[in-house]
């Protein structure tokens, strides 16, 4: 059936293909028994693999998977898909597309600060369906489906899939109203789904703002993920509201939520315990389940440092902080650059082979994102003080987060690679890491214990932190 669109944006879209689901809740998943689902089917789909893929970086991370929780019942339609653009099966092998997907939630118990919560199963919609493969957070999101299950699968089904899911996981959503949005160029392209995203994040923005504002310091409990423990079995995920996963989709208000509604699930809850050090954020409760979900592996984290017994990384991270020991500072790489070469002579692709798997690898930490928006970032090592290269990609869109007095003195791609270059920029820019932490004004490198080691006790401590 095609009707015209509803007016949920101001941006005007052509004509959708509108289905209606069965709402009975024991018609769920009916009709999707041919699509494997489940953490068995968690995984990647690579080059030659995929037959359509949405967002990622062909399209500058142009796309944006939206979760609304609306308060009037009235404003959801339960069940209703419609997809404007083309069907799965309507495009050629390899076609790839920018998207965005918008999702109305409603439950009589459901409020604003369980849209993470919501939004975290949407995202395992995607991830667990078999022969779809999910990178990145909901705002930079890069969605691939192979080859071997198009023939089996729709837009349609994937978003039945993708309820269905919403409401196991999440029991307060009690109403979800979908709409797909496909970028091809008879929808308007790229232009169309940036008017889109205009429109939306805005909204997105300002929830992150809300839940920014709570610290560390105002809980007494902290929470963890195990569900990455599937592919890093040794991984411990611990999240506060200053420490945002790696993958970022989850947060604190989320990881909340999900245990308040589930406490025996992949989320857990992390007592704070006595305050060991405050600038590193290390924490007696931390390590005590640091060392527990780590499978008796890792026995220190130090939330807010990327140097010093930083917290495991699974392989699913957005971004890396990485130790450059010829200048003592830390440079920061996206995953959406790959392919770009840092001052340690490896590009993200590289880096992020050697810290993934759940090790504990002293100098590199994987970050979010949001992660660089925390007022802790990295804090532990210097904060900003210590950060003197970025890729300009990020440096350029994480702009806001990135304190006026130091922004024009980190280096990147495009004033130097190599780090006697660096050196040299960083003197030449008066960056402060030269006064706090050159000595007479040359770096001075830490000797970095390989992975799962310990530092020598007289280098525990970060100097002038």
């Amino acid at each position: 059936m095609v009707v015209e669109s509803m007016s949920w944006y101001k941006t005007e879209l052509p004509p959708g293909k509108v289905d209606q689901l069965d709402t009975d809740i024991d018609a769920l998943w009916e009709g999707t028994g041919d699509i494997g689902f489940g953490p068995r089917f968690l995984g990647e789909i690579r080059k030659g693999q995929w037959h359509c893929e949405l967002g990622g970086p062909k399209h500058s991370y142009k796309s944006f998977v939206y979760s609304e929780v609306v308060e009037n019942p009235d404003d959801v339609v339960d069940g209703k898909v419609e997809i404007i653009g083309p069907e799965l099966n309507d495009l050629a092998p390899e076609t790839s597309l920018p998207f965005v997907q918008h999702l109305k939630l409603w439950g009589p118990l459901l409020n604003e600060d369980h849209t993470e919560f919501a939004a975290r199963s949407i995202a395992t919609g995607w991830i667990q369906t078999e022969g779809c493969g999910w990178i990145g957070s909901p705002d930079t999101v890069w969605l691939r489906i192979s080859k071997a299950v198009a023939p089996r699968l729709s837009f349609r089904k994937i978003c039945q899939i993708i309820r269905a899911n919403a409401m196991t996981e999440c029991p307060l959503v009690e109403k979800v109203e979908i709409k797909l949005i496909i970028g091809s160029p008879e929808v308007g392209g790229i232009q169309k789904i940036e008017e889109l995203i205009e429109e939306l994040k805005p909204k997105w923005d300002a929830l992150q703002a809300k839940h920014g504002a709570v610290a560390d310091e105002d809980v007494e409990l902290f929470y963890g993920c195990t569900l990455c423990k599937m592919i890093a079995p040794n991984h411990a995920c611990l999240i506060t509201p200053a420490v945002v996963p790696y993958c970022g989709v989850l947060s604190f208000y989320t990881c909340k939520a999900i245990y308040d509604t589930d406490p025996f699930g992949y989320v857990f809850s992390c007592p704070k315990g006595e305050v060991l050090d405050p600038i590193a954020g290390r924490y007696s409760g931390v390590d005590e389940v640091a060392w527990e979900k780590s499978d008796h592996k890792v026995k220190r984290f130090n939330l807010h440092s990327a140097i010093k017994y930083p917290t495991t990384n699974c392989g699913c991270f957005e971004a890396a902080v990485f130790y450059i020991p010829q200048v003592d500072g830390l440079g920061v790489a996206a995953r959406r650059n790959a392919s770009t070469n840092t001052p340690i002579g490896m590009s993200f692709s590289k880096i992020a082979g050697i810290m993934s798997g759940g090790v504990q690898n002293h100098g590199f930490k994987g970050i979010s994102y949001r992660s660089v928006k925390s007022p802790k970032f990295v804090i532990g090592d210097g904060g900003w003080d210590r950060i003197v290269w970025m890729q300009k990609d990020m440096k350029t869109e994480l702009a806001d987060a990135i304190p006026e007095e130091v922004y024009d003195k980190i280096a990147t791609e495009d004033d130097c690679i190599d780090p006697g270059e660096l050196e040299i920029f960083l003197r030449e820019k008066r960056h402060p890491i030269t006064r706090r932490f050159w000595k007479d004004e040359h770096p001075v490198p830490l000797k970095v214990p390989l992975p799962g080691r310990e530092w020598p006790q007289e280098e525990n401590s970060i100097p002038n932190s």
